[in-house]
């Protein structure tokens, strides 16, 4: 992700590197970016020459067919020559199969500026030769004149002799007043031309401003971008200003390798400067860069002009690299004494350091503990509190039912004594075989035994049900009042456990006390299992 936003960036900011002078050292940075994210770049290129190639599955038609093989010579064009000669001879063989002569002329140049390229200058010139410069077709005749004047030109630089040198600029520069002549005034391709022109006669001067002129003008065009910043590169270079130079071959490079060009010179003339300068770096990474491009496009004068001066540059920076790794020893040998000395430090300050953990230990022990017996303390004073707030309420109850009870036995005895006297002994038989008394007595007791609980826990019945789930929550029908449920409970809430004890209280079988328990823990919120640990917490000093 950050090689595309950093490709993106790179693409973005273009627009503004005329219109007004970037400072260098951002410009490197922004050339370095670009260079170390090439391959994607490389990899966007392949996949817009796929899609034109993917083109010609769905067209059978073979003048479209010449044009996309034309579409995508350009593409290859600069990028790869073996795969350009493969589609400028399919551009051939097809402008053949249609007659066409403008095809057959323009296949025939793109298979010459192929061989000039790859520096084969007889073979280059052959194809050009076999063309009549007179039949051919008006908007060729600028390309025509250009690959002459290309091949001439890379024939005059690559010459042994002086008089072989001479021969090949004349030829050069009679081509291209050809070219002039055939191409639009006020054309940025007529400026350019003008301009080799004007460096050549050493009125660079007149050269610097006329690219100048073009260069704002032409802000997202790269391919111009990259000729127009090379050329005026080279006027530079001509007055000897190599700062200048510098600045405008970095400008070139960029736009060469930002459209994923790999046969290309600026790379290579700015690397040179930057070995001269000491930025053996940069130096070294833009050789290499420009070896393996010129490898990937099989374009032999640049590989052969790299091999030149990359060993030298290599061996500049495999020295620096050296002389690095000889100070990093040294710093290693430096950092190893001091660790010695630091070790025999650390030794004596270690049994120091044992004296000041065990004493530590043995104080961080006594915290423990100390912390361990206050909080017992504070669990036992709260169960005290607790258990001296339940006693006292339940006592104060406890002596209230009894003196009610004490008065309650001395009118039931009062109302044997009246039923014997009036209606005999059959009556009072019966009153007391009945169950009416201790049923009501029972109904009370459970109604004083749940307004106690209730007054010593008054939000027992909602910390309750916010143990259970939603549809499990259990509410009594009377308010002031608890159900059987709730009564079980209750009784747990109070320290009775035991199920049988809990039956004999509330006058049930112990089985049934054990299922309504069973039923209520498998409504529980959290673990079933610790319902009633959680229950005996209801009210207690630590759940508030």
């Amino acid at each position: 992700m950050k090689k595309y936003i950093c490709i993106i960036f790179c693409l973005l900011i273009s627009n503004v590197i005329f219109s007004q002078k970037v400072p260098e050292e951002i410009l490197l940075k922004r050339l370095d970016s670009i260079v170390i994210n090439k391959q994607r770049i490389t990899f966007l290129k392949e996949a817009k020459i796929k899609k034109l190639k993917d083109l010609l599955l769905f067209t059978t038609n073979k003048e479209q067919q010449y044009h996309i093989y034309a579409k995508i010579f350009d593409q290859y064009r600069a990028f790869c020559m073996d795969s350009s000669e493969v589609y400028a001879q399919k551009k051939m063989a097809l402008a053949i199969i249609l007659g066409k002569k403008d095809f057959i002329e323009d296949a025939t140049m793109n298979i010459a500026e192929v061989y000039g390229t790859e520096g084969m200058y007889k073979e280059a010139l052959d194809k050009l030769n076999s063309l009549n410069k007179n039949e051919i077709v008006g908007y060729l005749r600028s390309y025509y004149f250009h690959l002459y004047r290309t091949i001439y030109g890379l024939m005059s630089d690559y010459s042994v002799t002086p008089s072989d040198r001479a021969k090949y600029d004349f030829l050069k520069n009679t081509y291209r007043d050809y070219l002039l002549s055939n191409v639009s005034k006020g054309t940025y391709i007529y400026a350019l031309i003008e301009s080799d022109a004007l460096i050549e006669e050493n009125q660079t001067v007149a050269a610097q401003k006329l690219l100048y002129s073009w260069l704002n003008k032409v802000k997202n065009d790269d391919d111009a971008i990259r000729t127009l910043a090379y050329t005026l590169a080279m006027a530079y270079k001509k007055e000897g200003n190599k700062n200048e130079e510098k600045y405008y071959l970095i400008l070139s490079a960029i736009s060469d390798l930002r459209q994923a060009s790999k046969e290309y010179a600026s790379l290579m003339d700015l690397s040179k400067l930057l070995y001269e300068e000491g930025d053996l770096d940069r130096a070294y990474n833009y050789l290499k860069c420009s070896m393996e491009d010129a490898t990937y496009c099989n374009a032999r004068l640049r590989t052969i002009e790299v091999a030149q001066i990359f060993p030298i540059v290599e061996h500049a920076y495999q020295k620096k690299l050296a002389k690095k790794e000889h100070q990093r020893s040294m710093a290693m040998i430096g950092i190893s004494l001091l660790t010695i000395i630091l070790a025999i430090a650390l030794f004596f300050l270690y049994n120091q350091r044992n004296k000041l953990s065990n004493a530590r230990k043995e104080l961080l022990d006594l915290n423990t503990a100390l912390e361990k017996f206050n909080n017992q303390l504070k669990e036992t004073n709260s169960s005290l509190l607790e258990a001296n707030y339940i006693r006292d309420g339940c006592i104060n109850r406890y002596i209230g039912l009894c003196s009610l009870y004490i008065e309650k036995m001395k009118e039931y005895k009062h109302t044997l004594v009246k039923v014997g006297m009036t209606e005999g002994s059959g009556a009072l038989f019966n009153s007391l075989k009945s169950n009416a008394f201790i049923e009501k007595e029972l109904k009370e007791f459970y109604i004083h035994f749940d307004q106690t609980f209730l007054e010593l826990f008054p939000n027992f019945v909602e910390d309750f049900n916010n143990l259970l789930v939603n549809d499990a929550r259990i509410y009594p029908k009377t308010k002031g009042q608890l159900n059987t449920e709730l009564r079980i409970f209750a009784l747990i809430r109070l320290g009775m456990t035991d199920s049988t004890k809990i039956a004999e209280f509330l006058r049930y079988s112990v089985t049934t006390i054990y299922n309504y328990r069973v039923k209520v823990r498998n409504s529980a919120m959290n673990d079933r299992n610790k319902l009633e640990d959680e229950v005996m917490k209801l009210g207690s000093l630590e759940y508030k």
